[in-house]
């Protein structure tokens, strides 16, 4: 490979969108891919949960989950109850046990360190000194309940807290501060409560053993205990069938949140580490982006335009056009992620602002509010708690474009029990947290309060658009749909300038009579990035379903599947040649993705028809989806296996020496008219 050195500015331009973009560019797919299948990660891991696939919704839901608080929790301080909804067909049931004598009756959150995985901020010392615990935390912040339609979640969040005091939250912060793993389990805590000092020795993270808590073991029962150390009450939860009532216990499982983790923080390395990675590829993406514009003057143009059959020309109009028609979500994508990366990147402002407490910052950023607020007491008075279906039908009266999304009880069965309920979604992009409430008088249904909604900061307003619009936390179904087609397209747009940069240097190997050992290299960095990675993210879905449900570390050896499939193509990336390399490769990885669905109804799911049928379309659109890559990828194999480079035309048929003497026969009867030109022009 050579640089050749630019003369002009659009050269310039168009060398550094070259370079830019393949340096990193095989990097940048894997996180496009892993990223737009981020947005569906909760759905992921429902399908991948078999045992979660037959439950559904038949309207009375909370009279069997008050029932089962009943009979699970009677003598319980505080009941949650996570509702199910369109990305989610189960409940979520919670409870905190009343405290034991001469403890204090707080809602206080379980002890962390901060931190923000969305932003990168760490606590003192880095996520490198960081605990296996921690890791494992961090693994579970955005699983099943941290689901962007609002505070859907917020009961399994700051459970515990009473109505004068509960502080505003998002849907899916609870889950996530309470130890609530992908699979809706609860998390085994691994650290104590409190916040360390600077100087506080922590053990180094290990490998594989860091993702450990991503899902609920098997062997733990669906009513565990996970206990805080320091005075946390014991907290509770199960997963229900709202239809039957039945307790569900799903397999362990990485699930959707394992490719939204490796989005931004790859994995197998330090978490510091992985982001730095990813964030110098994100520039890189950006510098591409802008130069990309700069490059093509006819940027519009290019957006209709495509010449199919033309070789290098036809991948640089399927370049240009997935280029073009997301280029909006291109920009802010890509500069979203540069600011949820940047507290990390250039730390030096927050350290100094809020003198290295990270932790204030994120509370700031987030409006967490007051965690620590005292719950009322009960008056030792039994009373039958009034019935929950007239109060959330009230709730969605008032609400009618946000919905229900949890319901917290406070003293179950008291004559002072509360009733509280949220909105399901909050009502703008930067308004994370701000989700409206409604409190009952639990006996008698009276409307007791409409606590207001806090004021978001500019900062922070500035700060939940950007992540709102980053993970599409605002997102329903259409929406995300959308999102998703534009990952599609940004991940075209990578693998087809990957693919055209090999395609522009086809001349210069048939002149060589060789490939260069550059260009070789590039040949199998995109094979292995584009086609391998494709197969590994199938073979972790066929590693879900084939390995046995009682495996010990069964969410480790499904990431295991996943890189050693990876591995193996791109091992055989290496031994074969490109277009064999290509053919094989994308004829497997379809075939993989469309027999997902066959697998799915064999291995304990329900199938496709079923699915579709039942209105369960988490699953149903998992496995169409499937389907249709698959066809995709079967299609193109073999528009690769029948492709033959085309010569221009007219070159075959012209003998070796025509182009020549047709040159001289034009000089001939140039010379021949120019006198009687010149006769003409004197008369």
């Amino acid at each position: 490979m050579r640089f050749d050195k630019p003369r002009h500015f659009r050269q310039s331009m168009s060398w550094l969108h070259t370079w830019a973009g393949l340096v990193l560019g095989w990097l940048l797919f894997a996180v496009f891919v892993t990223g737009t299948l981020a947005f569906f990660r909760n759905e992921i891991t429902t399908w991948m949960q078999p045992e979660l696939h037959s439950a559904r919704d038949d309207g009375h839901g909370l009279e069997r989950a008050v029932a089962v608080l009943e009979r699970k929790a009677p003598d319980a301080q505080q009941w949650s109850i996570n509702l199910q909804g369109p990305r989610s067909p189960v409940m979520n049931l919670s409870w905190r046990e009343a405290p034991a004598a001469g403890e204090r009756r707080s809602a206080g959150r379980r002890g962390e360190e901060g931190g923000d995985a969305d932003s990168g901020l760490e606590p003192p010392g880095g996520p490198a000194g960081r605990g296996e615990g921690h890791r494992a935390q961090d693994m579970q912040r955005e699983g099943r309940g941290d689901r962007p339609e609002g505070a859907r979640a917020e009961g399994m969040q700051r459970e515990g807290r009473g109505a004068g005091g509960r502080a505003e939250g998002g849907r899916g912060e609870g889950m996530q501060r309470e130890g609530m793993r992908a699979d809706n389990a609860p998390r085994q805590e691994a650290h104590t409560g409190g916040e360390r000092g600077p100087g506080s020795a922590r053990p180094q993270r290990g490998g594989e053993g860091r993702e450990m808590a991503m899902a609920a073991p098997q062997a733990e029962p669906a009513q565990a205990e996970a206990r805080q150390q320091g005075g946390q009450q014991a907290q509770n939860r199960l997963i229900m069938d709202p239809a039957t009532g039945e307790i569900l216990q799903p397999r362990q499982t990485a699930g959707g949140n394992f490719l939204y983790r490796f989005h931004f923080e790859l994995y197998g390395m330090d978490r510091l580490t992985g982001r730095w990675i990813v964030g110098i590829a994100t520039m890189f993406m950006f510098v591409a982006i802008i130069s990309g514009v700069i490059v093509h003057r006819n940027i519009f143009k290019d957006f209709f335009t495509f010449r199919p059959g033309k070789g290098k020309r036809s991948w640089l109009d399927a370049h240009n056009a997935t280029g073009v028609l997301a280029l909006p979500f291109h920009v802010v994508i890509t500069f979203s992620g540069l600011l949820l990366l940047g507290f990390q990147l250039m730390p030096a402002a927050v350290l100094t602002a809020y003198d290295g407490d990270t932790r204030a910052m994120a509370q700031e950023m987030r409006g967490r509010g007051n965690a620590n607020a005292p719950l009322p007491r009960p008056s030792g008075e039994k009373a039958a708690l009034t019935p929950l279906a007239p109060l959330v039908a009230e709730a969605e009266r008032e609400w009618p474009m946000q919905g229900v999304g949890a319901i917290t009880i406070t003293n179950p069965g008291d004559a002072r029990a509360t009733i509280e309920i949220r909105q399901a979604r909050t009502e703008g992009l930067s308004s994370r947290g701000a989700a409206r409430r409604m409190v009952f008088d639990g006996v008698t249904g009276e409307v007791l309060e409409r606590p207001p909604v806090a004021e978001s900061s500019a900062a922070s307003s500035a700060w939940n658009l950007m992540t709102a619009l980053h993970m599409g936390r605002f997102a329903s179904s259409l929406p995300r749909w959308l999102l998703f087609a534009s990952g599609v397209l940004g991940s075209l747009m990578v693998a087809s300038g990957l693919a055209m940069w090999v395609i522009a240097r086809q001349k210069d190997r048939e002149a060589l009579g060789r490939t260069p050992r550059g260009h070789r290299l590039v040949e199998v960095l995109n094979v292995a990035a584009v086609s391998g990675l494709l197969i590994a993210i199938a073979a972790y879905f066929w590693g879900n379903r084939l390995l046995p449900a009682d495996l010990a570390e069964r969410n480790l050896w499904e990431i295991r599947v996943f890189f050693s499939v990876w591995a193996l193509a791109a091992l055989h990336a290496i031994v074969r040649k490109y277009k064999a390399a290509w053919v094989e490769q994308l004829t497997l990885a379809g075939v993989l993705a469309m027999l997902l669905p066959v697998l799915n109804g064999a291995s304990g799911g329900v199938h496709l028809g079923h699915s579709l049928g039942a209105g369960q379309l988490q699953v149903a659109c998992f496995d169409a989806c499937a389907l249709v890559l698959g066809a995709l990828l079967m299609f193109a194999a073999r528009k690769v296996s029948l492709h033959v480079p085309r010569a221009k035309p007219g070159t075959k048929s012209r003998p070796a020496g025509a182009s020549k003497a047709k040159k001289a026969e034009a000089v001939d009867e140039l010379a021949a008219g120019l006198p009687v030109a010149l006769k003409t022009e004197e008369a």
